[in-house]
């Protein structure tokens, strides 16, 4: 894309470059990049980029495994993430900076004021989405994508702790699928949305429990015969 005044991408050619920042840059965001790139790999049409960091992030470590784990399971590719804090050029470059939670994007506010503009939650962007599309539809086509980012934007309401994607770090594989269902499910919301066509769904089918037939005859263990 061509460069505007501060560095930020702009114009009718992708591509577009999401930044995804969690706290220490190795469960929520480099979960939520891998996942993303699944469905809207780097170069394929509309030529939308993904990356994560951390605010502070802890740099040079790899995924939590609990995370990790989802990721591959899931399809996902893992291999290569080491942390990393977000700095002044991941900030200029990116085009959207989505935070996990309310804090990490009061952090970002406050020490990169400039890209206000630009940052948001992940429960508030997928707000938004759905606001749009309830009030027109346009969002996911016909708008060139920096378009549909500046529309997300300006229909985001205000962040708050209520929407924060809780940190799945250290509180077990119940937590850590909880979180990455969640992501996904956003996810499916704003990915289409960015990319203006529908796209396919990252998040799993709910598991129905086990019924028993009607009539079926369930074996008992035998009686033991008395002596």
């Amino acid at each position: 894309m061509s460069e505007a005044k501060g560095g930020r991408s702009t114009g009718t050619h992708p591509p577009l470059r999401v930044l995804f920042v969690c706290t220490a840059n190795i469960s929520r965001s480099p979960y939520a990049e891998r996942r993303a790139r699944q469905v809207l790999p780097d170069g394929t049409d509309p030529g939308i980029t993904f990356a994560s960091a951390g605010t502070p992030g802890y740099p040079g470590r790899g995924m939590d495994p609990e995370m990790e784990a989802l990721l591959v399971a899931r399809g996902g590719d893992a291999s290569g993430h080491t942390s990393r804090g977000v700095d002044q050029e991941l900030m200029r470059r990116a085009d959207l900076i989505v935070a996990f939670e309310f804090a990490q994007h009061m952090r970002l506010l406050d020490a990169f004021p400039e890209h206000r503009r630009v940052i948001v939650g992940l429960q508030q962007a997928a707000r938004a989405v759905r606001a749009l599309d309830e009030l027109d539809g346009v969002g996911r086509a016909g708008l060139d994508v920096v378009d549909r980012v500046d529309r997300l934007v300006a229909a985001a309401g205000p962040d708050s702790m209520s929407l924060d994607v809780e940190d799945p770090y250290n509180r077990g594989p119940r937590a850590a699928r909880a979180c990455a269902d969640e992501i996904d499910g956003l996810l499916d919301v704003l990915l289409p949305y960015l990319a203006g066509r529908t796209l396919p769904t990252l998040a799993m089918p709910p598991v129905e429990p086990e019924r028993r037939r009607p009539g079926w005859p369930w074996r008992r263990a035998p009686r033991r015969a008395l002596p």
